[in-house]
Formats: structure tokens, sequence, C-alpha cells
């Protein structure tokens, strides 16, 4: 009798295994904060594609997206935080951010990050496309 429960035992032991092994790669919901800071109030679009980096190390951009999401803003109306709640597998993401800003200007940033079930910051706040297009315009 004792062998048939060690039996039972041992099989429900390596289902919760597998199962366990199983479910770090299932989607689970994200929380992703974009930081906008100070460039929130030029911000007009803020555009994130993220892709699930291959095992191969570095991310070409070639990657399908994974998920991808797009956020309207009328002038001046854009929070500081952006909250977005992905369904995606925990690990090693490309995200690709496109932020546009007042008059058109772009600014697109490529990060890597690191997902594992809790809060993921990113900071864009220095990627202000208004920012560097003042920056680069030479006064007449």
């Amino acid at each position: 009798m004792d062998r048939k429960r060690f039996a039972r035992f041992f099989l429900l032991a390596a289902a919760v295994a597998i199962a366990m092994l199983l479910f770090r790669h299932w989607p689970k919901e994200q929380t992703i904060h974009y930081v906008l800071g100070n460039a929130a109030p030029h911000v007009e679009e803020l555009d994130a594609r993220w892709a699930l980096v291959s095992g191969k190390g570095d991310a070409s951009g070639d990657e399908p997206w994974a998920r991808e999401v797009t956020y309207h803003y009328a002038p001046g109306q854009a929070p500081r935080v952006v909250t977005h709640e992905p369904r995606l597998a925990d690990g090693d993401y490309l995200v690709e951010v496109e932020l546009v800003a007042d008059n058109d200007q772009k600014s697109i940033v490529r990060k890597h990050v690191m997902l594992s079930g809790g809060v993921t910051q990113i900071e864009l706040a220095s990627y202000d496309p208004s920012a560097a297009a003042a920056a680069t315009t030479v006064p007449r």
C-alpha cells in the first residue's frame, strides 16, 4: 500500500513541478510606468512596442512585436506618468517607445527591460522631442 501512495505522491509532485515551470512562461498582467516627467506638457502621442528578446543575447529590432499600445493626448494634457498593463510573460524585452511632441517632433527610445511580475518604470523625461528640436534650432 505504501508503494501506491508514494507513486501517487511522486506523480503529483512531478505534475506540480512541471506546471510551475510552464507557469513562469505564461503571459500575465505586468505594470509599466512610462515616466514623462517635465516633458509631459509637450507630449501628444506615446507609442510603445514590446518584443521578447530571443536567447541569442541582443535584439536587432526585427523581432515580432508581442504588444503594442498608442496613447493620444490633447496639447498640454499628457500625464507625467503613463501606466500600461500589458499581458506579457516574464523575461527580457526590447521596448521601443516613440514620443510625438509639439509640432510633430519625434523621438524614438529603445531599451532592454526585464519583466518579472512587478512594477517596471521606463524613464522618458530626458527624451523630450520638443526640447531636442529647440536645442538644435539655430536662431536667426
